[in-house]
């Protein structure tokens, strides 16, 4: 069907990876995977998620399940991303009135909310246990080495522990 073999691979993969978008249009669950991965490596550069990216990934994920396959559907989804979103927000609130300093980034709430959108909230999940477990394994790592880290993103771990969680969920 396509000139590249590797895409003839790819597209039943990304199709069963996002069950609310349709599967023709399973390309705009790879462009999701790169939005993701993308903000991911700014995030561990800079420190920063850059908000227009996850802004077009969620208008792209939500107008195409609602367009091409229910608005119900992306209502669904969109609450969904929106609840997790709102969840680690409630959780950076409380800790930072309690010790007067962030536990999580914004931007791991806003990439979650993307992730989630697509994905749904089981790999997300997964997601986030295997990030933290990874996280906390580089900075055990970093530590045992005597590598002063003052900061850790947490985005380039969430991707890992995604990957990790659609094939848990997914395919497993």
């Amino acid at each position: 069907m396509f000139v590249f073999p590797f895409l003839d691979q790819a597209q039943p993969i990304l199709v069963h990876m996002a069950p609310g978008m349709p599967p023709d249009y399973w390309w705009v669950t790879a462009c999701v995977l790169l939005i993701l991965t993308l903000t991911a490596t700014v995030d561990a550069f800079t420190a920063i998620i850059p908000d227009i990216l996850i802004f077009l990934g969620l208008l792209a994920v939500t107008g195409t399940q609602g367009w091409m396959e229910s608005w119900e559907i992306a209502a669904h989804h969109l609450r969904q991303a929106v609840a997790s979103g709102l969840i680690i927000w409630g959780i950076n609130f409380a800790w930072r009135t309690k010790f007067r300093y962030d536990a999580l980034g914004m931007g791991d709430a806003k990439w979650t909310m993307l992730a989630v959108a697509c994905f749904g909230i089981e790999p997300v999940i997964f997601a986030w246990g295997v990030g933290s477990v990874c996280a906390t394994f580089f900075i055990g790592m970093a530590r045992l080495v005597r590598y002063r880290i003052t900061h850790v993103t947490f985005s380039p771990f969430l991707l890992a522990g995604l990957g990790v969680g659609l094939y848990r969920v997914r395919f497993w």
